[in-house]
């Protein structure tokens, strides 16, 4: 039986041409530190994923009480690690109907379903005009000020914060500011049109 969800923190940038491994994490308390980014199966974990974020010290009790669909889930905390622990990559919660799962199989899932969705993410094409709409919002002006800066229309300048926001996966302005900045878009001027 194969997870029916999961919530994925990075605090690096997951590749392909890493050594990746992963070690279950039975403690709770720690985790979620400098995390960069979060992605996740599906939106019903976007709560989860949050809280999780917010107050790690109360993590066992969130997933203890988690349900998917109704049903109560057994949440599985892994580690992820590159270069045979030699450095910290993130960490990823399964979320399961049944204790009786082949940890290989997590493992195998991980690498072949979870990595290859977070990678396909990763390589959406943005365009330098998009970053810089959201670098001029993060520095204060308004859609106004943007549409004439840039020679567009109030509406062409919401479309580049809605690309912004799918492709960061944002849920409004603040978190699209803090992911792009994460990104690296507030901070270099780079002409590379895929997304860090």
């Amino acid at each position: 039986m194969m997870p029916v969800g999961w919530i994925l923190y990075t605090s690096q940038h997951l590749s392909l041409d890493s050594n990746i491994s992963l070690e279950r994490n039975e403690n709770h308390s720690v985790g979620y530190n400098n995390v960069l980014r979060i992605y996740m199966s599906d939106d019903s974990l976007k709560t989860i994923a949050y809280s999780l974020l917010a107050t790690p010290r109360h993590a066992n009790r969130i997933l203890s009480a988690t349900r998917l669909d109704g049903q109560k889930v057994i949440a599985k905390r892994y580690t992820i690690y590159a270069d045979c622990k030699a450095e910290t990559l993130g960490e990823i919660v399964f979320f399961i109907y049944t204790d009786r799962i082949n940890e290989l199989a997590l493992k195998n899932y991980f690498m072949d379903e979870v990595f290859i969705h977070v990678n396909c993410i990763n390589k959406k094409i943005i365009k330098q005009k998009t970053k810089d709409i959201v670098r001029m919002f993060a520095l204060g002006l308004d859609r106004n000020e943007i549409s004439e800066l840039f020679n567009l229309s109030r509406r062409g300048v919401d479309y580049h914060i809605d690309l912004a926001k799918n492709i960061l996966g944002a849920s409004n302005k603040s978190s699209v500011i803090f992911l792009a900045m994460n990104q690296g878009w507030l901070t270099e001027h780079q002409h590379d049109n895929r997304l860090m």
